[in-house]
């Protein structure tokens, strides 16, 4: 029963050191455990609005995963080292009497030694004890010294998420409105001139996701904010322009390149920091009736050969779009 304890309180630890480090220092995305926690987290808030990306319970979704990363960390690393300390009965004693200590006193004594309050009314019994207690002491005051430095950067990441999707939202309601407003009677120049500035912007919201996961997890609750409506509106614009706008009117495949490499770089870090299963089938495709009254939509639309990689795109807006409480209607 021992070597169990003691095993278990070792595996603990070091898989919960390993998703602290993965999650605030890696960039890669988040470890196994804030991950995973964060994904039900987030399903379970969009149960409890009933999947209704307008309700204000969900706006609050992203502070409290944030909060409750933090505290599975501290249970964790409390959990290992009662665990440690369980495994012999006189790892601690009481400071006064030199008598060994129960379970609960083990409990105490492990919470304010991660807390490195360092009370003094118990103490290790042996030296192994000691040193397991001063990893411990360390490992804690590491835990909220990343915490406090992850905290900065994640608040900072969610504002300029929220001012892309404010930035996107000036743009156009709809596809079709993007681009109408974009059309001035010869083309889509004022479309093109804002390509390369909008990739970038959206290059650097991906790499705040892939940096930075739980981000995606904090929700704007008004709709003409949404950021995943608006990346997904201009996304289906970009898709109205490649292959159903007159060849003749629409801009040059290379003045589109840019914008839609940034969303394929965008589709690749999303599936790789969050555990969503993608939609087979594709989405509706957006009202054109605008377009063609202004005489801007091809009318033989029989031999169009669409990119894999814009479809891949459409079936993940199409997920994120309900994930987040929305309607592929609104988009």
């Amino acid at each position: 029963m021992e070597i169990i304890l003691l095993s278990l309180g070792v595996l603990i630890y070091l898989f919960t050191v390993l998703d602290i480090v993965q999650t605030t220092l890696s960039m890669q995305g988040g470890g196994l455990i804030t991950s995973r926690f964060s994904h039900g987290f987030w399903t379970l808030f969009l149960k409890m609005s009933g999947r209704d990306g307008k309700k204000k319970i969900l706006s609050h979704t992203g502070y409290i995963l944030l909060i409750s990363i933090v505290l599975i960390w501290v249970f964790l690393l409390w959990s290992s080292f009662v665990l440690l300390l369980a495994s012999h009965e006189g790892s601690v004693i009481n400071s006064t009497t030199k008598e060994a200590t129960g379970l609960l006193e083990k409990i105490y004594y492990a919470g304010f030694t991660i807390s490195t309050l360092g009370v003094g009314d118990y103490i290790p019994a042996l030296n192994s004890w000691r040193i397991i207690s001063a990893i411990y002491s360390f490992t804690g005051l590491i835990l909220l010294t990343m915490s406090v430095t992850y905290f900065i950067p994640v608040l900072s990441a969610i504002i300029e998420q929220r001012k892309l999707g404010i930035r996107l939202s000036n743009l156009g309601n709809s596809p079709e409105e993007i681009l109408v407003n974009s059309w001035n009677g010869k083309d889509f120049r004022e479309f093109t001139e804002k390509i390369n500035d909008l990739s970038e912007s959206l290059v650097h919201h991906s790499q705040n996701h892939r940096a930075y996961p739980v981000i995606h997890y904090f929700h704007n609750w008004k709709e003409k904010n949404a950021v995943i409506l608006q990346l997904a509106r201009l996304h289906e614009a970009l898709y109205l322009l490649k292959y159903e706008i007159d060849k003749e009117k629409s801009p040059n495949e290379m003045d589109l390149k840019p914008l839609e490499i940034a969303f394929q770089n965008y589709r690749e870090v999303i599936t790789e920091v969050t555990h969503i299963k993608i939609i087979e089938e594709a989405p509706p495709l957006a009202e054109t009736s605008i377009l063609k009254e202004l005489g801007l939509i091809i009318e033989d639309r029989s031999n169009i050969e669409v990119n894999e990689e814009l479809i891949n795109t459409r079936r993940l807006f199409q997920t994120l779009v309900r994930q987040d409480g929305w309607s592929w209607k609104m988009v």
